[in-house]
């Protein structure tokens, strides 16, 4: 009697789903440490199933599709006969893609090769969630009207979300840091956050694609205010008009960039939350008077040009 097929690997995000299948019953699927506090026992109502195997040699020629998305080296989506191929590379593994993997339109359900000792797949065991799949996988699902995935620090703190935006550099797993020795507060992630619409107002939601500090939990939070991260010689708070804060969102965003359809959908999401939630500069310095300025300025009124300062680095 044949092998019955393991069970999947279901990776929740944002209550976004993500179930692994392998084709070969012989090979055992494996979470990697960061995100096994993510999984599911069973794939929710709104999952993606994907199907993955070993390739079976080198990858027969094909007419290349219509490029959507080229990263120059990492990943590339293309259209092909109505659906979606991504393809992901290394150097370390030759010209061929580890993995390839062929999606309806909706991203709802794919099936994909994975080289043999490649960053997958080694000695019978299939690691999945491998940067960059799992992440282009699920923002991918949310640019189809289910929200936007930016980058951030996101804190749980009183029954309360807080989230503060930064690119590279600016700051945002220090803010972690300060945050977390202050204490009563959860880390929902230190460089990756998923907002959602959640009945008249958002919720900001941990994901495992941590940042330097490492910290990433499934947890989740009514948005109730969001901070633009600027690090300077004191502790400055600056109301940012709707419009404004729109761009500084978007700017630190990561829209499917390859969809118009979804971009429009990330602007008007981004544009929507600008005018429901308090959007706000955050000039800070990497100290604990940082997060004293946010605690003070917390649950104030918004007025025009208002600004809360503290500290002064001599």
């Amino acid at each position: 009697m044949p092998p019955s097929a393991p069970a999947p690997l279901v990776l929740e995000v944002a209550r976004i789903g993500l179930a692994v299948c392998a084709a070969d019953p012989l090979i055992r699927l494996v979470a990697e440490p960061a995100h096994v506090p993510f999984l599911a026992e069973v794939a929710g109502e709104d999952c993606t199933t994907v199907i993955l195997g070993p390739a079976s040699g080198r990858p027969a020629s094909r007419a290349r599709g219509r490029t959507l998305f080229e990263t120059g080296s990492v990943w590339r989506l293309e259209e092909v006969g109505g659906n979606h191929l991504f393809t992901f590379r290394s150097p370390l593994f030759g010209k061929d893609p580890y993995l390839t993997v062929e999606f309806d339109q909706e991203y709802s359900s794919g099936r994909g090769e994975t080289l043999v000792g490649g960053p997958i797949l080694s000695e019978e065991e299939l690691h999945p969630f491998v940067y960059p799949f799992d992440e282009v996988v699920f923002l991918a699902r949310l640019s189809r009207g289910r929200g936007v995935l930016v980058h951030g620090c996101g804190l749980a703190l009183a029954g309360r979300g807080l989230l503060f935006l930064g690119t590279s550099g600016a700051g945002k797993s220090t803010t972690a840091r300060l945050w977390k020795e202050r204490g009563g507060v959860t880390v929902l992630s230190d460089d990756r956050i998923v907002i959602r619409a959640d009945g008249s107002g958002y919720r900001i939601f941990g994901t495992p694609w941590h940042g330097e500090a490492g910290w990433e939990t499934p947890g989740s939070a009514p948005l109730q205010a969001v901070y633009i991260l600027e690090q300077a010689p004191r502790n400055r708070i600056t109301d940012i008009s709707p419009s404004a804060a729109v761009a500084q969102m978007m700017v630190r965003a990561f829209p499917a960039m390859w969809d118009q359809q979804g971009l429009e959908f990330a602007v008007r999401f981004l544009a929507d939350l600008a005018e429901r939630v308090p959007v706000k500069r955050l000039r800070f310095l990497p100290d604990g008077s940082a997060v004293d300025c946010v605690l003070a300025a917390s649950g104030e009124a918004t007025g025009d040009n208002k600004e809360i300062e503290q500290g002064e680095r001599r």
